[in-house]
C-alpha cells in the first residue's frame, strides 16, 4: 500500500509539474516534505494506521522526514529522465 501510494502521488506530481514548473524548485524536496507532513504526520495516524505523531519518538519523525525528502529528490530525478525520453 505504501509503495502504491508513493507511485500514485509521484505520478500526480509529474503531471502537475508539466503545467506548474515552480513545483520542481529545489529538486522535489518540498514535494517530498509535503507528502511527509500531510500523509505521514496527519492522514495515516488519523486513519488509525499508525500511532499519533506525539506518541512517536523524535528520531522516528526525523528519519521519516529525511526519507520523504529523498523520495522527493528521487521523484523529481525520475520525472526529468522520463520527460527527456518522451521528447
Amino acid at each position: 500500500m505504501h509503495y502504491g501510494f508513493g507511485i500514485a502521488v509521484g505520478a500526480v506530481y509529474g503531471a502537475l509539474a508539466e503545467t506548474r514548473p515552480e513545483l520542481t524548485r529545489f529538486g522535489g524536496v518540498p514535494f517530498g516534505l509535503g507528502v511527509w507532513a500531510s500523509a505521514d504526520e496527519v492522514a495515516v495516524p488519523a486513519a488509525g494506521l499508525s500511532d499519533a505523531p506525539w506518541d512517536r519518538p523524535l528520531r522516528a519523525h526525523s528519519y521519516s522526514m529525511l526519507s520523504h525528502a529523498v523520495y522527493g529528490l528521487t521523484t523529481e530525478a525520475v520525472r526529468k529522465v522520463v520527460r527527456s525520453r518522451l521528447r
